[in-house]
């Protein structure tokens, strides 16, 4: 089974890589066209002010406006094919997981339970939700801090600098909360366990009435992973504020940095709010992940249990092979009324 039940893995995921390219390549074209909003700011600042010319003013808001209208088009093909792409794994491996997880106690494998199901559920929910979206908008935050550098290094420097601090506290809620988060979804499961179980057994639960002690157990279990999510959440949450404020304290930077340029000509006024748009849009995917930490971390754990549970499957007995019927048919002392 190990080596089905990987090759079955293996396999779902790479049927996916073209739909994984063409994520990608939908990315691309997402991502250059958010170059739209500041490209458009410096032309207004640095060209229209200057002529007072409604019609260059007009053509390039127009060509902003078809723009952003094909960028809101590729974004929303982008999550239709998440969608489909995560629809198409569930469809694959849930069949072979409700099999698996069936058989596992009839074969010596373990307690039944359908806690598979529910971590492709999670996995799934995680490729169709807003976590996904900062993993594959990633890549572009260096593209967007080099596009900067070119407008002045001095921002360029500034918009690093920001990444950096924001990188490190990414890195800090992933050690604060990876190990907490993953002690609460072992408690979650095992409280999960125990009700099935008591759901299972109700008649005997009630009538030699363990409902208190069970209750009890169960309470027990299901607090203490109340406690640890709660834990995690509490960590999460103050790097996610601290996360904000210092973005919001960049941004106000990098305007007071592009505005002292202009005062001393080393910088036209568009250059100085495109360079604002764009250290936005490049913290923006690293900020979003530290929101998204903890959903980020549920998948990870749910792919891990799957393909833990795939390769630690035991092999079906073999079944015995009988002869093909020859379709003869025999009857001794019937009798009908």
């Amino acid at each position: 089974m190990t080596g089905r039940a990987s090759s079955l893995l293996a396999d779902a995921i790479a049927a996916c890589r073209g739909g994984f390219a063409a994520l990608a390549l939908f990315t691309f074209g997402i991502n250059l066209l958010m170059l739209t909003a500041p490209l458009y700011m410096m032309q207004v600042f640095d060209r229209v002010l200057l002529s007072r010319s409604a019609e260059t003013l007009i053509l390039l808001t127009l060509i902003a406006f078809l723009a952003l209208l094909v960028m809101g088009g590729l974004d929303a093909v982008r999550g239709f094919l998440m969608v489909r792409i995560s629809d198409w794994l569930d469809r694959r491996l849930a069949g072979v997981l409700l099999s698996d997880s069936i058989a596992a106690p009839l074969r010596g494998g373990g307690e039944a339970s359908v806690q598979s199901l529910r971590d492709l559920s999670t996995y799934r929910t995680f490729l169709t939700g807003p976590a996904m979206f900062p993993i594959l908008d990633a890549p572009w935050s260096p593209i967007f801090i080099g596009v900067i550098f070119l407008l002045h290094p001095m921002l360029g420097w500034v918009s690093l600098f920001g990444a950096a601090i924001l990188f490190v506290l990414a890195i800090a809620n992933e050690r604060a909360t990876a190990t907490l988060l993953q002690k609460s979804s072992v408690a979650s499961m095992m409280a999960m366990r125990q009700a099935e179980t008591a759901a299972r057994n109700a008649d005997v639960i009630e009538a030699m009435g363990m409902m208190p002690n069970l209750l009890r157990r169960w309470g027990g279990q299901h607090n203490a992973g109340l406690d640890l999510q709660a834990q995690a959440s509490y960590r999460s949450g103050s790097i996610t504020a601290s996360s904000k404020v210092i973005r919001l304290m960049l941004q106000v930077g990098i305007m007071g940095v592009g505005a002292w340029l202009v005062t001393q000509q080393e910088l036209f006024p568009g250059g100085m709010i495109a360079a604002s748009i764009l250290m936005g849009r490049a913290l923006a995917p690293v900020e979003q992940a530290i929101g998204s930490w903890r959903s980020a971390i549920a998948a990870r754990n749910a792919y891990r249990r799957i393909k833990k549970q795939l390769e630690q499957a035991p092999l079906p007995d073999a079944a015995m092979r009988l002869p093909p019927p020859e379709g003869r048919l025999s009857i001794e002392n019937v009798a009908y009324a």
